[in-house]
C-alpha cells in the first residue's frame, strides 16, 4: 500500500494510509472530573508537516499499548476530519482519526522523518494571538522570571498555574 503525506490527505475519504512519526503523545482529559476523553498525538511526516491525531476513548484499550512517542508508523485505515475551531495543537485544519479497523506497523528505517518541528513566530505575530485561543504557539526566549505554582479557581474547579516571563528579541 502506498502511503500519502499528511499534506495530501483530505476529509471525505476513509481508509487513508500514512507514514508518520508520533512526535508528541498525551491523554486528553475533561477538566473538572479528570475523565479521559481520548489519546491525542502530533504526527509529523517526511515533509515536516504536522497534524493532530486522535484515538477516541472507545479505541484506547486497543491502540494505547501499540503506540509510543518518538516511533514512526505506517498507519492504515484512518479517517480525516476538519479540525475544531478552537484549541488546535498544530497549525493544520485537519485531524487524523483512528477507527476500529485502523492498523499500526512500526517502521525501522526512520531517517527521512524529522523528530520534531516547530512554527516559531515573531513577537508581533505572537502579540496578535493574545486572547485568540485557536492555536498553541511555539516560543523561544530567556526565562526572566519563573513564579511559584499557585492554585486558582476556574469554572471547572481549582487548577494550578505558574507565571513565567520570557525575554524574546
Amino acid at each position: 500500500m502506498v502511503s500519502k503525506t499528511l499534506s495530501e490527505i483530505r476529509p471525505g475519504k476513509e481508509l487513508w494510509n500514512i507514514k508518520a512519526r508520533v512526535t508528541r503523545l498525551w491523554n486528553a482529559t475533561l477538566l473538572g472530573s479528570g475523565e479521559q476523553l481520548s489519546l491525542d498525538m502530533i504526527l509529523i511526516d517526511q515533509e515536516g508537516t504536522m497534524m493532530h491525531g486522535v484515538i477516541n476513548k472507545a479505541y484506547m484499550d486497543k491502540f494505547k499499548p501499540l503506540i509510543e512517542e518518538g516511533n514512526v508508523y505506517t498507519i492504515a485505515n484512518v479517517r480525516i476530519t476538519p479540525a475544531a475551531q478552537k484549541y488546535r495543537p498544530v497549525v493544520n485544519d485537519r485531524i487524523v482519526n483512528f477507527l476500529p479497523t485502523t492498523t499500526l506497523k512500526t517502521v525501522k528505517d526512520t531517517e527521512d522523518i524529522p523528530k520534531y518541528s516547530f512554527n516559531f513566530m515573531s513577537t508581533d505575530m505572537l502579540s496578535a494571538r493574545i486572547n485568540v485561543d485557536m492555536y498553541q504557539s511555539d516560543v523561544i526566549g530567556v526565562a526572566a522570571h519563573i513564579g511559584p505554582i499557585e492554585e486558582t479557581r476556574t469554572n471547572f474547579g481549582f487548577t494550578k498555574i505558574r507565571d513565567i516571563v520570557l525575554l524574546m528579541e
